[in-house]
Order: C-alpha cells, then sequence, then structure tokens
C-alpha cells in the first residue's frame, strides 16, 4: 500500500506520492489519524486481521480475525489511499478511503474515523464492526468463507467483520430452496456495506442493507406443483382405500369408514390452512381439504401435512406426517 503520510500544504493536507492536486480540507492537523489509517490497511492488505482488529475500538471474537477464516476471503483490501479527510488529530479524523477489492478498474470507497482517547487512537466506520444476519425463513445455513456456519434462528447474529470482500453460500439439507431461482446458492459481500446494493446484485431471496443481511429462501412453485400433485395422488388413493388407508389424513382415517359409501368422496381444497411452514432446518407443506360423501359432510376438515424434500436426481418427495 502506497504511503498514507499527510503533509500539510497551504492550510490543506495531500497525501505523500499522490499528485498535489488531490487536497483534503482539515480543521487541524490529521497527519497521525492517517498514519494509523495507514498502519491498518497495510495490516489488511498483508492479511494480518489481528494486527488490524487491534488498532480498532471493537472487541473482535477470536473466530473473525482468525488468519485462516480472513484469507479465505474472496479479496482483501489493496491499494488504499486517503481521497479525503477532515477533523483534528486531538480529537477526531474522519477520512473516505478508496481500495481495491476484486476489481482493480471499480475501487469501492469507505468511510472510517480514527478517534483519540487518553492518547490512544482507534479506527472504526459505520455499523462499529456489526453486521446483522437475519434468516426471515429458510431451512438452510449461511456459511461465510468457507469457514463460519449458522443455521436458522430467530435472534439472528452477528457477523463482526474487518473491511474485506466475503463469500457467502447457501446450503438446505432438504434441497429445496435456494438464494435465486436458478439454482444460485452464493454470492459476495463487500463489507462495509456503505449503500444499499441494487436488487440485481443480490440474489432475488437474499436482501442486503447497510447494517444487515437478511435471508427469506422459501420453495419456488416448481415445488409447490409437484407438490401439490402429490397430495392430489393421495386424495386419490385414500378414496380407493375407502378414507381409512394409509394415504389418508390421520383425522379422516379414524372417522371416513362411518361415512356411507366413501367411494364416492370428493375432495374440495380450502384455503385455510395451506402453504408452507419452516422450522428446525425442515420445510414442511399443508394442504386442506372439505370431504362430501354423497349428502354427508365429514365435520373436520381433511388436512394433509408433510415434509418436503429433494432427492438428488431433482425429484421432489412429499412425506406425509403420521
Amino acid at each position: 500500500m502506497a504511503s498514507l503520510l499527510a503533509l500539510t500544504v497551504l492550510g490543506g493536507v495531500v497525501l505523500a506520492g499522490c499528485s498535489p492536486s488531490t487536497e483534503i480540507s482539515s480543521d487541524g492537523p490529521t497527519e497521525q489519524g492517517v498514519t494509523v489509517l495507514e498502519e491498518f490497511f497495510d495490516h489488511l492488505e498483508s492479511g494480518q486481521p489481528a494486527e488490524a482488529a487491534a488498532l480498532t475500538s471493537i472487541d473482535f471474537p477470536a473466530e473473525f480475525v482468525d488468519d485462516d477464516f480472513y484469507m479465505a476471503s474472496a479479496a482483501r483490501p489493496t491499494d488504499a489511499r486517503i481521497i479525503d479527510a477532515t477533523g483534528d488529530d486531538s480529537y477526531a479524523v474522519t477520512a473516505t478511503v478508496e481500495y481495491v477489492l476484486d476489481d482493480p478498474d471499480s475501487p469501492v470507497t469507505a468511510t472510517f474515523t480514527v478517534t483519540t482517547t487518553d492518547g490512544e487512537r482507534t479506527v472504526s466506520w459505520s455499523g462499529a464492526g456489526r453486521y446483522g444476519l437475519i434468516f426471515l425463513s429458510s431451512p438452510g445455513r449461511i456459511t461465510v468463507n468457507d469457514t463460519l456456519e449458522y443455521s436458522m434462528s430467530q435472534e439472528g447474529y452477528d457477523l463482526m467483520l474487518l473491511p474485506g470482500l466475503y463469500d457467502i453460500s447457501y446450503t438446505d439439507p432438504t434441497g429445496v430452496t435456494w438464494l435465486e431461482g436458478d439454482g444460485t446458492s452464493d454470492f459476495t459481500l463487500a463489507y462495509p456495506v456503505e449503500e444499499t446494493p441494487a436488487d440485481s446484485e443480490v440474489p432475488e431471496n437474499v436482501g442486503v442493507t447497510t447494517s444487515y443481511i437478511s435471508v427469506n429462501a422459501y420453495p419456488e412453485a416448481s415445488v409447490t406443483t409437484a407438490v401439490e400433485e402429490e397430495i392430489t395422488r393421495l386424495t386419490t388413493a385414500c378414496t380407493e382405500e375407502e378414507l381409512t388407508g394409509p394415504s389418508c389424513p390421520p383425522a379422516l382415517r379414524e372417522y371416513g369408514g362411518s361415512l356411507v359409501e366413501p367411494s364416492t368422496a370428493e375432495w374440495f381444497q380450502e384455503p385455510d390452512p395451506r402453504g408452507y411452514t419452516i422450522a428446525e432446518g425442515t420445510v414442511h407443506y399443508t394442504l386442506a381439504f372439505s370431504v362430501t360423501v354423497g349428502e354427508e359432510v365429514f365435520s373436520l376438515p381433511a388436512v394433509y401435512e408433510g415434509a418436503v424434500t429433494r432427492a438428488e436426481d431433482g425429484t421432489i418427495t412429499y412425506t406425509q406426517s403420521s
């Protein structure tokens, strides 16, 4: 990384090695704050996360500043340079830093602050290192840099990340959901997130904001179609079993035999309950019917509820709950 040492010129500040036209406004001297940022980015570029973290005001858990974890990032900041700085070394210096992640032709920028407290200078940025991971409704798990894994949790998680480009992947053990309808299950996250990315830049089942990432992976319409076709097969089989066989919903098995002429049963789909529930890594689908036999109407909804999985060959399996 090129030196970021600041030189005072005509009341402003320019960076050593930069063009004299790169003038930086300042309320006071910023050289010492810039020096701390120089050291911080040197450590990031060298793959020394613990050393970089030691210069911050953030209490990082050990797993986030592990060398192997950080080195597994899709990219680390390189070629950092300050393009604007304001403040005063005595209190705080706020700087806009431009650096390269994956594309040298498209550097990114982020804002950092070097704060002086009791003579000690520390680096911070928006979000103070805490970036939320929220599973709105997904049966799978998120893995960061192929190392840290997070399963669905109602409370969510805090990702304590240093600046970098992180590999994010989604794995659904049921095989039913993805981050994108075409089967995409991974993407990269440039952190810090200074602006909410456009929808086209992230998978459709992922939301990325400046403060959190949310995952809401639901089965695709093709899965629902396959499941409801299987339930239709079960209703036909249930009628052939005179409403008491294994293809029938549990409530109907118990009472169906008391109905007159069960072989004439008709099934009418009910609007509720219907749909998916996702819990503890399992996808369930529920579909209810009212059942009539001649002039008799079964007094309770006949409800199919079961687990949905996908086989290796892509076949959708619906396993009815007993």
